[in-house]
């Protein structure tokens, strides 16, 4: 029979690259937790040998049934509420209730946290760092992934500007400020993994990086050369870029509750003068080669590119929808695979 694998936030980035590695594998049942109708419609078009549920994680209630028979689970908690802690306590509770079921399958708790959850001046880190305390000290079998900066996410932006003569990148923050960046391909490769190897990886934290720190010039400029372009960087004022964010987060710059905004604004501000710094060694470990560089990243994108037709796309839908194709393509094809 096979096991039943939850994975919440399924409608997401970190998700549309994960799913895939896992979705034709038959000793695997799929259940795709999403909040919204939606994402629900989608997802069900998208993966229909999968189970798609919609829930609100404010509810145990609902938090019990996605865990229902469940023997893993993938937690990715909703970003920048400020319910965030609230929200995996609830699951890892539903997730101990279900362990003490009689005749119960529960295996392993992943959760998908954040690097350097001891930041407290980053509240959607300080957040899941009480949600890692709590799993901790929950006696389940648990593994916690620490991803940093995404790599992908200036490429939508810049893939929709793959025509321009003049692409600009609009920097939400200081361009001199250094990450360690994660690609999500890289990352959904490692989170496979310890789903598939499950009790190797009982009761570790991984911090899990594709490069060692580099400076947004640097990252830009090397996604840009893989484009074949001279891409512009231009900075981003701190209230239009906090302005930026919420619009993107919460669908609106101003009618955002101060406890909603009061993450993004710390966010900014704390980027315009450090970054996430980290080691690829682990994640290389895992995955068993060399991380991801921006220039990798960006040239699977290009590789793709030519055969998606982004002019008849939605504008505000154009780099989403893009990297959603890539990855739905790309994730048994070579050309995804590092070269």
């Amino acid at each position: 029979m096979s096991e039943l694998i939850v994975l919440t936030c399924a409608s997401g980035k970190q998700c549309s690259h994960l799913i895939p590695l896992l979705y034709d594998q038959s000793k695997y049942k799929l259940r795709l937790v999403v909040n919204s109708t939606a994402s629900s419609e989608r997802l069900q078009k998208q993966y229909p040998k999968a189970e798609v549920v919609q829930a609100n994680l404010d509810f145990p209630q609902d938090c019990a049934r996605i865990l229902e028979g469940a023997t893993v689970i993938y937690y990715i908690g909703p970003p920048f509420t400020w319910k965030e802690t609230y929200y995996g306590t609830n699951v890892v509770d539903a997730a101990v209730s279900e362990s003490k079921k009689p005749g119960s399958k529960f295996a392993h708790f992943v959760f998908s946290s954040v690097l350097h959850p001891e930041l407290t001046k980053l509240l959607n880190h300080d957040r899941k760092r009480y949600v890692e305390e709590h799993l901790t000290e929950s006696m389940l079998p648990y593994t916690i992934l620490q991803p940093s900066h995404f790599t992908d996410n200036a490429i939508g932006q810049l893939i929709a500007q793959k025509d321009a003569d003049h692409p600009v990148f609009k920097a939400p923050h200081s361009a001199q400020t250094a990450f360690s960046f994660t690609s999500l391909h890289d990352y959904a490769e490692a989170s496979a993994k310890v789903i598939q190897e499950r009790s190797k990886h009982f009761y570790a934290t991984y911090q899990l990086v594709s490069t060692l720190p580099i400076k947004y010039t640097e990252y830009i400029k090397s996604i840009g050369d893989a484009m074949g372009k001279d891409v512009e960087i231009q900075e981003v004022p701190y209230e239009q870029s906090v302005g930026n964010f919420c619009e993107r987060m919460f669908g609106s710059r101003d009618d955002v509750s101060q406890t909603l905004r009061d993450g993004p604004e710390r966010l900014v501000l704390y980027y315009n003068h450090r970054g996430l710094y980290s080691n690829p060694n682990i994640l290389e470990w895992l995955i068993g080669r060399t991380g991801s560089s921006p220039a990798d990243v960006a040239k699977r994108y290009s590789a793709f590119q030519n055969s998606v037709n982004l002019s008849s796309l939605p504008r505000g839908l154009q780099p989403q929808l893009f990297e959603m194709a890539v990855c739905r393509a790309g994730c048994n094809s070579n050309f995804l695979k590092r070269r």
